[in-house]
Order: structure tokens, then sequence, then C-alpha cells
């Protein structure tokens, strides 16, 4: 990760933030540039829900070089309340207790961090809900 472009996005990641249409009401995460429902170019920021469910789910050994030492990593599809769908890593679950339909809650934690540099990476993850 750049440090500089991660602190310039850090708003983002922490919250959760894509955008929504002001035309038709249809919300995006990542946010995009132009509608995909209706052409408009008229996006609004959105903060996304934090509740979910896991719809699809991958376990990564072997990881891109800076999460290795974080490794399993356990991916997850959620479908957040409002339909969107997004990817992130799920935390505080065992492989086995992992399943489809999982309900789950988006939160801030550690992702990485930067060996040289020693900057740390925040961002958002998902947890189980009781």
């Amino acid at each position: 990760m750049i440090p500089i472009a991660f602190w310039r996005n850090r708003r983002r990641y922490y919250n959760l933030i894509g955008n929504k249409c002001k035309s038709c009401g249809k919300e995006y995460y990542p946010p995009v540039h132009i509608c995909k429902k209706c052409g408009s170019k008229d996006l609004v920021d959105w903060e996304m829900p934090k509740e979910g469910k896991v719809i699809s789910y991958t376990i990564l050994l072997e990881p891109a070089e800076e999460f290795k030492p974080y490794a399993p990593i356990y991916l997850g599809l959620i479908e957040l309340t409002n339909g969107v769908k997004v990817i992130g890593m799920l935390t505080d679950v065992r492989k086995e207790d992992i399943r489809i339909g999982m309900k789950v809650r988006a939160t801030l934690r550690k992702l990485t961090e930067d060996r040289d540099g020693g900057q740390i990476f925040y961002g958002y993850k998902f947890v189980p809900v009781e």
C-alpha cells in the first residue's frame, strides 16, 4: 500500500463510503462516476450500512506478500442490508464457523503495516453478529 494514497482515501476505507445516484437512488460500493442504472453523473457520497450477510467466501492460504503474516485470510462476499455487495476480510471467526447466510457487521481493524516505515493501515473487516 502507498501510505500517502491510503491516507488521502482513509475516510472511504474506514467508513464504507460509496455513492448514491441522486436521480434514481441506486447505491454503489466502491463508488462509480456514472450511474450504471440511469446514466446520471449526479452522484453523492453515501455511507453504506454496516450489517449484512455472507453470500460466498474463500480462504487465502497464499496471500500477497504484505498479507502473508496474517494467513490464512478469510474473504467474504457480503450482501449489505441495502443489497450492495462488497468483498471484505472476515475476522474473529474460525474456518469451521463460516457459513453462507451468516450475519456479519463491519468493524475497523488493522489490515497490514508497512515494514519499512512502520505505518499501520486500518480498514473495515467483518465480524460475526451473534
